[in-house]
């Protein structure tokens, strides 16, 4: 054996052992799905993280938002805007599995969504019963505010794919109330998070989604 074997088994050990390090996340081919859409209902936007709106569909039927994803996207129209005291809740039901977990949720405290200096928060839940609080400013990343969090009051995914949950975001004085299913989640000061302007959704790439019960 000799000592070239060995500096190279070793080199090749080293980087087996990094590869073992990487997240699966980072290491998932998930590239978004081809999607025929962009035709909105009036008044309707979406800001994509990827693309054009062209790559998602979103369409009411019966009071009942249908959302069918390519790139992830935030939903939003001028007219829905909240301050102050307010509560904005609705039920969301994943129709399909995703081919890992994805989120999708509530946005509040838009600002600027169509231009640079974008701002707002989201509530999301995901598949394997967990919810989720981050805020996005401008380009950058979005920082998390509260962790992926497992709570038994989500109900998880089923055996057929779908997922249906209840998500509420409630501003009381200093205090913004995180539920799902009517239970308390989280709460957090006003100062933790965006609450004053636009709101609406928040979808995750290649996910179906259908939006009712909304209530604001």
């Amino acid at each position: 054996m000799t000592s070239k074997w060995i500096r190279n088994f070793a080199i090749s050990a080293g980087l087996s052992a990094v590869a073992a390090l990487i997240p699966l996340t980072a290491q998932d081919n998930d590239p978004d799905r081809a999607v025929k859409g962009g035709q909105f209902p009036a008044g309707w936007n979406v800001r994509p993280d990827r693309g054009t709106p062209d790559q998602i569909k979103f369409d009411i039927t019966g009071g009942v938002y249908h959302f069918a994803m390519g790139s992830a996207g935030t939903f939003y129209r001028s007219d829905w805007t909240k301050s102050g005291n307010y509560k904005f809740s609705a039920r969301l039901t994943q129709q399909a599995a995703p081919s890992h977990p994805i989120s999708y949720g509530l946005m509040i405290g838009g600002s600027d969504l169509a231009g640079p200096k974008q701002t707002y928060s989201y509530f999301l839940v995901r598949n394997q019963g967990e919810y989720f609080v981050a805020n996005r400013e401008g380009d950058q990343r979005p920082s998390t505010v509260v962790a992926w969090t497992p709570n038994p009051a989500i109900v998880k995914q089923g055996a057929d794919g779908r997922q249906t949950n209840t998500l509420a975001i409630e501003t009381q004085g200093d205090n913004v109330i995180f539920s799902v299913n009517g239970q308390e989640m989280t709460r957090l000061p006003k100062s933790k998070v965006h609450t004053d302007g636009l709101y609406g959704f928040r979808i995750g790439h290649n996910l179906d989604v259908d939006v009712d019960q909304i209530m604001r």
